[in-house]
Parts: structure tokens; sequence; C-alpha cells
């Protein structure tokens, strides 16, 4: 009989048969049989691996393909965790640090709008209250997406210095995810908050799985995804369409969202349905889809190297196009800023859309949509400051980055 054992447990190596599955049925490497039943021989005795500790993106796919619920990522970010505690990262790795300044965010948040900026200072006053909106880095980096009155009545409070650790945590740099976690624990607590509504997928699940499951953090509060609650209220007609969207769109999952399982992969579906649009899916899709390209960067070898993380996007693009879609969407504002950025690379035609900026369409709003302009901000502060690095043989440690607040 299968055990079944938490994902977000270390890997369980008395339920792995060695059958390959996980790695010959990932989207990004697609091992032969053969190979993939060597390579997890190699992860198991911690030997080095010809693909999977350069090649692997972390996107948790292996984790739903095992069928013994092995959950080899797990196993794949344990041995990433043992190259940084030996090795430190190289240079290039710090322009995308959460914590560390200055970095691609601290750069884009710098050269806002000032609209914008005062936003952000309006979401670091913080407050006691028992419901909170909890941004995310991804959000605080493009703030113009919270412009919409469908997030009027939710208290919106967040920093970039309340990261969630997510990067951390798919880089297999365990001890800093968890710091970021007890930050986050702390700072819960002392605003008091019962609920928190999560506009972004990767938050949703670091604070329902990884971070009390994986780390033992604490939160005494309820995790309500924000999307649930905008379906819920255009089902029952709480939120009216106005103007149907009439057009194709194609989604752009979110790794984490493979975590909820299909009745969450199918909320943005049917949302987009019911404001108008037709949903034409990518080769890649739901529990198998591939990252927007951020995790390109994610493996230890790689450590954010723009090379990786630009072809990365750039076949998620090509993924995209060949669906012929009018518009890629996404829901994470990552992806959004992710996508974006390969846009400039490798251009197409095809728009890229938040999930919210579509459904103000539909609700007869006008979208600030800033993507562009802030993927070019973010394109220039990678080729200013990254680029120089790559050449670079300096190693870091990341240790304990501690927050201004």
């Amino acid at each position: 009989m299968v055990v079944k054992q938490d994902r977000y447990s270390s890997f369980n190596e008395e339920t792995c048969t060695r059958c390959g599955e996980c790695f010959s049925r990932c989207p990004v490497m697609k091992l032969s049989p053969e190979e993939a039943k060597k390579e997890i021989q190699r992860l198991i005795d911690g030997e080095k691996t010809k693909h999977v500790l350069e090649k692997c993106e972390s996107c948790f796919a292996c984790n739903f393909f095992c069928p013994n619920n092995c959950y080899p990522t797990e196993l794949v970010l344990q041995r990433w965790y043992e190259e940084y505690q030996e090795k430190g990262l190289p240079s290039r790795a710090s322009w995308f640090i959460a914590h560390g300044k200055p970095n691609f965010r601290t750069y884009a948040l710098e050269r806002l709008p000032e609209d914008e900026k005062k936003t952000l200072e309006s979401w670091a006053n913080f407050r006691k209250s028992e419901t909170v909106l909890y941004p995310g880095c991804n959000v605080i980096t493009i703030p113009s997406l919270t412009y919409t009155s469908l997030l009027d009545e939710y208290p919106i409070m967040g920093s970039l210095d309340l990261c969630c650790g997510e990067t951390y945590y798919r880089t297999g740099m365990f001890d800093q995810a968890k710091q970021a976690g007890k930050r986050l624990e702390k700072w819960f607590k002392q605003i008091g908050a019962k609920r928190v509504v999560m506009l972004c997928t990767a938050g949703c699940n670091m604070f329902t799985n990884v971070l009390p499951k994986r780390f033992g953090i604490k939160f005494n509060f309820e995790v309500i995804p924000f999307y649930r609650i905008l379906l819920e209220r255009l089902e029952n007609g709480t939120i009216k369409v106005k103007q149907k969207l009439n057009k194709t769109v194609t989604v752009q999952d979110s790794c984490y969202g493979k975590a909820f399982g299909d009745e969450y992969l199918d909320i943005p579906r049917r949302i987009l349905e019911i404001i108008g649009a037709k949903v034409v899916e990518m080769e890649c899709t739901r529990d198998c889809a591939l990252c927007c390209g951020i995790s390109g960067g994610f493996s230890f070898p790689r450590s954010y190297h723009p090379w990786n993380l630009t072809t990365a996007t750039i076949r998620r693009l090509r993924q995209a196009k060949k669906t012929h879609a009018d518009i890629l969407g996404v829901y994470c504002a990552g992806c959004l800023q992710m996508l974006s950025v390969g846009k400039k690379v490798w251009p197409t035609r095809m728009s890229i859309y938040h999930l919210l900026e579509l459904v103000q369409m539909a609700i007869g709003e006008k979208p600030e949509h800033r993507c562009s302009q802030r993927a070019g901000t973010i394109f220039k502060g990678v080729i200013l400051h990254q680029f120089p690095k790559t050449l670079s043989w300096k190693r870091f440690r990341v240790d304990e980055i501690k927050p201004d607040f």
C-alpha cells in the first residue's frame, strides 16, 4: 500500500520505486524512461546528475506525475540546498535575491510614477485589521494592477520586506525561506489579521502549505484566494458584465496553481468564459504547464543566469503563439512581468493581460495596463546591473538579511 505523504515534507525514499515517471513526463527535460530512472537514482545517491540538477525548474509537475507520492521536487530542492551551503551563490544571483538591495524590484520601484509610489506608501502604513489583502512582491512591483473597484473593499498592506520567501523555497534556500516565514508570522500577529485575501497564487500556497507544513510557521488566519471571490461574484451577478470581451485567450498557469488541483485551475478559465472570452489551451497546460520563464534560472548551476531566464521565457511565448490566441492571459503578476520582459526580446503581436485587467474591461473600467513600461524598466536594470556580473567569479551567501521594519 502506498503511504500518502505530505507534499511539502522531505522526499520519501521508502516509497520510491525508481520508475523514472517523474522525469520522463517532465515538460522541460522529457528524458527517456531509462535515463529518467538513472537520474532519480543519482539524485537519491547524492551523485552528480546529467540533467536534473541543472535543468529542473522546480515547477512541481513531477510531484503530480509520481505514482507513489514521493514528491521528487523536494529531493531536487534538497540537493540545491546542499550545493548552496557548500559553495554560495555567484554574484549575478544577487540581482534577484528578494531581501537583498539593490535588486530588480527595488530598481523598478525607484522609477515608479508618482501615483504608484504614493500607493506603496499607503500599503506600508501598517495598522490593526482583521481583514487584509496581502499584495505580494510581484503586485508591489506593479501596484497599478490594483487600480480597480474590484478591490475597493479590502485594506491592502505589505512591502517588499514582507516577502513570503517563495523564490527562496523554489531555489532550495530553505534557511532564508524559514526566516521569511518567521517575519511574516510576527507581522500578521502584530496587525491582528484573521482573514488574509491573496491576489498571488504563490502566496496562497506558501501560506497554506509550504510555510506551515515544511517549516513549521504558525499562521492564525484564514487564507482566501481572491479569484474564488471574484468568480463567485461574477456567477451570482454581484459583479455585472457590461461588455463581453469577444477575444480568444490562452492561459498561463501559475506553477503553484497545481498544488490546489483542477478546481483551482478551472477558476481563471471560468472567469474568462463569463466575461465573454474563448479559452484556447497551450501544449503544456494545467498540471504540466511550463513556467513563465523565471524558474529557468532557479537551479543552483544556473543561479539566475540571464541567458537561461530569457530562453525559458521565449519557449513559453512560442507555445502561446502557436495557439493563435488574441491574448495571453495571466493571473500571476510575476508571470505578467516575466512574459512582458520576454516580449521585449522576442516580440509577438499577442497582447499580455492580467486577469484583473480583463475583468475590468468587461465591467466597463479602463485598466492602466502599465506592464510594458514596467517590463522595460526591469529589462534595463538587468542589462545595466546584472549582465556585468555574469563574468564575475565572486560568490556570496545570503545569510541573514533583515528587512527595514
